[in-house]
């Protein structure tokens, strides 16, 4: 088409409006495709794809390298490794000389089961005291030995009381045990052994009550005993040595 000469504004106005009728119907000759909707969909699952893909690898890579940081560090050594372990010193024996002074003796404690239930018993501590001193038996009650036997002061009767080991009545050379009792205190003398291990004293119900054993220095082959029981009654005296070994016994009275 070819285009009119210039006529003024108003040849060029319609000139334009022929433009646009023709533009306007060669659009209506054609005839526009489907929308690409399935190929749309495709592209965007497959590019979901790659980038799932592509977060499991770096999630993938990122474990590996944590277990390989671990493993690295559990390898690698101590800082203290490097360091002299302290020299083990050996066990000294119970013989050989020491430096420092010899540690103090522990005293054996006393049992106070039968020995039908216990077998060997352990045997009690001897005290030695000096002659004359005082000992606090129990509440109101003091005992003491001599070279002549043993004094006890207490209970309802406040004199001085004395049992001889030397007036002939009791027999030095063979174990023996004695009693002199009032409420819940007792008191007595074993004699006619060196190795005297424990004192018994057993009520009609069985239970037994170990002794405090007291003896003059040098081990004269006697000594006083005493106990305090949980109550009065007749009671059984059992004369053990350090090994156990049952010495002399009284029935009880």
């Amino acid at each position: 088409m070819t285009p009119a000469p210039d006529a003024g504004p108003d040849a060029a106005g319609a000139w334009d409006d022929l433009l646009r009728a023709e533009f306007a119907r060669a659009a209506h000759d054609v005839t526009p495709g489907p929308a690409p909707v399935a190929a749309v969909v495709r592209a965007g699952r497959a590019r979901r794809r790659r980038r799932t893909v592509a977060l499991s690898v770096l999630a993938v890579l990122g474990v590996a390298f944590a277990v390989a940081a671990g493993t690295s560090l559990g390898r690698a050594p101590h800082p203290a490794a490097d360091l002299a372990a302290p020299p083990v010193r050996p066990a000294t024996s119970a013989f050989a000389p020491t430096d420092g002074p010899p540690s103090p003796a522990v005293p054996r404690t006393s049992a106070s089961s039968s020995p039908s239930s216990s077998g060997r018993q352990t045997p009690t501590p001897v005290r030695t005291v000096a002659p004359g001193e005082r000992v606090a038996a129990a509440p109101g009650w003091k005992v003491w030995l001599t070279a002549g036997g043993k004094h006890w002061q207490g209970g309802e009767d406040p004199l001085e009381q004395f049992r001889s080991v030397t007036d002939g009545n009791i027999d030095l050379a063979r174990p023996g045990i004695s009693h002199q009792g009032e409420g819940t205190f007792h008191s007595g003398l074993y004699y006619g052994t060196r190795d005297a291990g424990r004192v018994e004293l057993v009520d009609d119900r069985g239970r037994t009550t170990a002794a405090t054993l007291l003896e003059l220095p040098g081990r004269p082959g006697w000594g006083v005993w005493h106990a305090v029981t949980r109550e009065g009654g007749a009671l059984g005296l059992r004369l053990y040595d350090r090994a156990g070994r049952l010495l002399s016994e009284l029935p009880p009275l």
